[in-house]
């Protein structure tokens, strides 16, 4: 059975076209896929959008107040919580948390190095070395401790951005796909192999996240903000509210 990579789901006219400036616009029709997606965001399915989006929000300003204090025991914390609410498996999970010091440490180094702009792709690549933390973890983790900046990528979303086509006839990123094993068709990331790890983690550096920034600057510039579903305010996107809502559009209507 070959390794699936594409999916094409994507309605055909929700594409990006290259404006004048070199960014990514989006089409009328993704435009409006995103904006119901963020709207709607329902995550696990039947929390509710309100609920969901408190989460949120409650975590993001947990990981703010630790990071004002980033000691090894606190950044420790925040992989806790994050690979708590990103639902990664107990063993993993637990791995995470029963970190040794030295372990610990290595989190500690590597979270410092998220949250400088210039050592991103270093602080993900430590974190993906940490017993129980894989790309996906440590993208989530990123886009915590950045939410301005970061963004999580997973299943759903990578095969989103996967299927989206650019005006020039191209996929906007090219993650590769394994099989979970032999007796389930589910794919996910593949990253257990180093050479697959780099090659997605550098994917994911060099074009999911330009895509996604480039989309929110788009939906920001003509005025397409979303609505936050727990405070009602209307809001400005981020690369992470594009993820949530290329994410929960996947999940809810995207090919498995």
């Amino acid at each position: 059975m070959s390794q699936p990579i594409f999916a094409a789901s994507l309605p055909e006219a929700a594409n990006l076209s290259m404006g004048q400036n070199n960014r990514w616009k989006a089409s009328p029709s993704l435009t409006s896929l995103l904006l119901t997606a963020r709207n709607n965001y329902d995550w696990p399915s039947g929390t509710g959008a309100a609920k969901s989006q408190n989460i949120i929000i409650d975590l993001e300003n947990d990981v703010a107040q630790l990071l004002k204090s980033p000691s090894p025991e606190n950044t420790h914390t925040i992989a806790v919580k994050v690979s708590s609410w990103a639902g990664n498996n107990k063993k993993s999970h637990d791995q995470i948390v029963m970190s040794s010091p030295h372990i610990k440490s290595a989190i500690h180094t590597s979270i410092l190095s998220l949250i400088a702009p210039s050592t991103v792709h270093q602080g993900l690549l430590g974190l993906c070395a940490v017993p129980g933390i894989s790309l996906v973890i440590a993208s989530k983790i990123y886009r915590f401790c950045d939410p301005q900046h970061g963004a999580a990528v997973d299943r759903h979303a990578s095969y989103f951005t996967n299927s989206l086509y650019s005006n020039q006839g191209v996929r906007t990123t090219e993650f590769l796909r394994e099989w979970s094993n032999s007796k389930h068709r589910a794919s996910r990331l593949a990253i257990y192999s180093q050479s697959k790890l780099k090659q997605n983690l550098n994917e994911y550096i060099e074009n999911y996240l330009p895509t996604l920034t480039d989309t929110a600057t788009h939906l920001n510039s003509t005025h397409n903000f979303y609505t936050c579903s727990e405070t009602k305010a209307r809001k400005p996107w981020r690369p992470a509210d594009v993820e949530m809502a290329a994410y929960y559009w996947w999940a809810q209507n995207g090919a498995r």
